[in-house]
């Protein structure tokens, strides 16, 4: 677990000084400036970018580490044997007539459980990690972070602003303050990830 670790650490450390460079940036301009607000309106979408680019981070991390151990789907639990089949269960819906079914169940199910673990659908962000999606995903994989619920509505505040910003909208953050209350919020569900 060392390395696992050693490298969410890592990953966690380059996100946070790229962070705390821009807030220093923003800080240091006038109140209220155009040099001000711009760097505010990156720190924002930074901010997101981060918060999504480590989540998946650590997802990967954890997918990869599985894969390597090239185990069988059949000796996974649950969460991850689900995941593993996912690219079998989506060909399947694709025709759900009785043979269909038949033959997967008959021919296919236990072919499947016997092979080397492969995750050919990975978790994903849909475009914007909304809460309730980064809470899907870490359930999906047996992980309980209490945090990404509590903090819902700033992480919803986070991405939907975002979202203005991503689309050439004036979206405006008044000072550090406002923003702060986000970034502590993300940084807090960043680290129970972790």
């Amino acid at each position: 677990m060392s390395a696992w670790s050693d490298q969410i650490e890592a990953d966690l450390k380059w996100r946070e000084a790229e962070i705390a460079s821009l807030k220093l940036l923003a800080a240091s301009a006038d109140h209220a400036s155009d040099r001000q607000r711009a760097v505010l309106r990156a720190l924002w979408a930074m901010l997101y970018a981060h918060y999504e680019g480590f989540c998946l981070f650590c997802w990967n991390l954890m997918l990869d580490a599985i894969e390597k151990e090239a185990c069988a789907i059949e000796d996974l639990n649950e969460n991850f044997a689900k995941l593993a089949m996912a690219d079998a269960f989506n060909k399947l819906r694709s025709d759900l007539s009785s043979d269909r079914i038949w033959i997967f169940i008959r021919n296919e199910f236990q072919t499947h459980l016997k092979t080397a673990v492969k995750f050919e659908k990975r978790l994903e962000t849909r475009s914007n990690l909304w809460p309730n999606l980064a809470v899907e995903n870490n359930r999906a994989i047996g992980l309980d972070c209490n945090l990404f619920e509590e903090n819902a509505a700033l992480i919803k505040g986070l991405v939907s602003r975002r979202n203005e910003i991503a689309h050439g909208k004036k979206m405006v953050i008044k000072d550090l303050k406002e923003y702060q209350s986000y970034e502590n919020a993300t940084l807090l569900v960043m680290h129970e990830l972790a």
